[in-house]
């Protein structure tokens, strides 16, 4: 009869005739519409949904087809279901009105477009936060806290003396050209390039060659006369055990110099060993228990005997001092011209001494260097980063041929060594080497190239750096730059000079001093903490969701909820259904 409440058949309610819409639950799903919204649609939606058919009823009737296809039908029907529940019924923002049955095309054509520009805005958002992620994945910032000194080595000292070629072993203006030629390797007045030989050198006058460097130069005991680290010693001077323990001989660009607190065989590798024992008896490869990238051993009181030293405080007190001496009556002008001292390398034990800060040291004064460490570290969570990302290297990740540490001074002075050995056949008289009889660059062509691979390794680096900068480098291309260690520790100096009136060292020196042939050194830490460089990610896990799902819940009310409530409408509940209806038909 008119007026009257169409009658709405569903399979969660009584089929007969009597039952109406007001007896149905309010989340029970009926057409496109849930009963709930039945007392405000309008009659043409009503009219609508009596013709509404019963989905289970054509189900059931095709039951014979099998229990997996009836399953399947039933599944997929009440997953299409869930899912317009969840849009409806669901915490998501202003999708509900899409579906409200009781606004026009036209209002739910507006919410579409206004939802389509929030999930733009927010999926632009996402975005953006994804690639500063993949471009920036980490900051540098300062520590919050403050790390003692005691907790890093103390620099290595590199002492060389300017005296190359001592009178008393050879007058280089009285020399033969094979021996002018050796000493014009060391000579600061002599250009070894116009002195090159015509042929190479052969094995047996490489090893002359060595000799003559070692054997001209002065000795450890020449030099350093008095010696203090109270580290090791008490507050007193001591003469002895300075070369014995402290100083240790070591090729550089200035010739034979000698180190204090260098690594064993100077930080460079095993296979140098054979190489070393030619100028240092003593040389061996000792176990190590500090490491770049872990440290001292977490022990308390730290032990100050340990390899590589370090000091337990600030101040020339707990420095290193050294008294030198230099004789000048074994200067030749022929050779080191009219200058006269010592040149000081300052540098991390890590790092080889043919690049470190040089110092001058005159003589007759008293030479202060206060030192102030720059620590650079790197958080372990950065290791799932490929090495150009980070842009730096962790000790395992890369192995050099001749030193043992990596850093990006040694990486770059190990790639030009390897191809001046690959490309000129020859290496410079001051570089490691594997086998003793390795040629020594000594012709006008050697030379020549070993100018030309610097130059092309210099290039190479700097495209090297470029591409490793590009944002559309791919993830699995090798690196052929030499990116800076993860953890490293470098050193910065301030120098300060100050007449010597009187001469320290023992009460009775052995020897007699002449005006200009002494000079003293004292080497510290500047402050007893310092504060480092330290990397970490700028989104750890915890940030990236957070800014992730604040994004989500900003634009449209995404959360934890939402998920839920989609596994529990499109998942669970037709999962559910769907296996009772499917063993109910059976």
């Amino acid at each position: 009869m008119p007026g009257a409440v169409p009658k709405i058949r569903t399979r969660h309610a009584d089929t007969s005739p009597k039952t109406s819409i007001k007896n149905l639950p309010n989340y029970e799903y009926v057409g496109n519409y849930y009963s709930k919204d039945f007392k405000y649609i309008s009659p043409e939606v009503l009219q609508r949904i009596k013709r509404t058919r019963n989905i289970v009823a054509p189900l059931k009737a095709n039951m014979e087809k099998g229990t997996c296809k009836l399953f399947t039908r039933l599944w997929f029907a009440e997953v299409i279901k869930g899912l317009k529940q969840f849009l409806y019924e669901g915490s998501l923002h202003g999708v509900k009105y899409i579906f409200e049955p009781t606004f026009s095309r036209k209002e739910k054509l507006i919410w579409i477009i206004i939802m389509v520009i929030s999930v733009a805005i927010c999926a632009v958002n996402i975005i953006q936060l994804l690639c500063k992620w993949h471009t920036k994945p980490f900051v540098n910032v300062i520590d919050s806290l403050p790390t003692p000194i005691w907790a890093i080595p103390f620099p290595t000292v590199v002492l060389c003396p300017h005296l190359h070629v001592q009178l008393s072993y050879a007058n280089v203006s009285k020399l033969d050209e094979r021996e002018y030629f050796f000493a014009s390797l060391v000579c600061p007045q002599l250009s070894h390039e116009k002195k090159a030989l015509p042929q190479p050198l052969n094995t047996e006058e490489n090893i002359m060659m060595q000799d003559f460097i070692v054997k001209g130069s002065p000795k450890c005991t020449d030099i350093v006369k008095s010696c203090y680290w109270k580290s090791t010693h008490d507050a007193e001077w001591f003469a002895k055990e300075c070369c014995e323990k402290m100083f240790k001989p070591i090729f550089t660009d200035y010739g034979l110099c000698f180190a204090f607190n260098s690594l064993p065989l100077n930080s460079l590798t095993n296979d140098s060993l054979h190489w070393q024992k030619t100028f240092n008896q003593n040389a061996s490869q000792l176990p190590l228990k500090w490491s770049l990238d872990d440290g001292y051993p977490k022990v308390f009181p730290p032990d100050p005997t340990m390899i590589p030293f370090r000091a337990m405080a600030s101040g020339e007190v707990h420095g290193l001092g050294v008294e030198l001496y230099l004789n000048t009556s074994e200067h030749q002008f022929g050779c080191d011209g009219n200058n006269v001292g010592f040149n000081v390398l300052i540098n991390s034990p890590t790092d080889n001494a043919y690049t470190s800060t040089v110092i001058r040291l005159p003589m007759n004064k008293m030479t202060t260097i206060k030192v102030t460490p720059i620590t650079y570290k790197t958080d372990a969570e950065l290791r799932t980063l490929p090495p150009y990302q980070r842009q730096c290297y962790f000790q395992d990740e890369m192995k050099l041929k001749y030193f043992e540490f990596y850093t990006d001074s040694n990486c770059k002075h190990d790639l030009w060594m390897r191809e001046v050995k690959k490309q000129c056949n020859c290496v410079l008289f001051n570089w490691p080497r594997i086998y003793i009889w390795e040629s020594i660059c000594s012709t006008k062509s050697d030379f020549r190239c070993v100018i030309d691979v610097r130059a092309k390794v210099e290039e190479q680096l700097t495209y090297a750096y470029f591409e490793d900068s590009q944002e559309d480098r791919t993830r699995d291309a090798a690196s052929a730059s030499c990116q800076l260690a993860c953890n490293d520790i470098l050193y910065s100096s301030q120098v300060f000079y100050s007449d010597l009136v009187s001469i320290p060292g023992r009460p009775e020196p052995e020897w007699e001093f002449k005006e200009g042939e002494v000079t003293r050194i004292n080497v510290h830490f500047y402050d007893d903490i310092f504060l480092g460089q330290h990397r970490h990610a700028q989104y750890d896990d915890y940030y990236f969701a957070g800014a992730i799902g604040g994004l989500l819940s900003l634009f449209l009310g995404f959360s934890i909820i939402s998920v839920a409530e989609l596994v529990y409408f499109v998942l669970l509940k037709p999962v559910h259904l769907a296996l009772k209806e499917t063993f109910k038909s059976i």
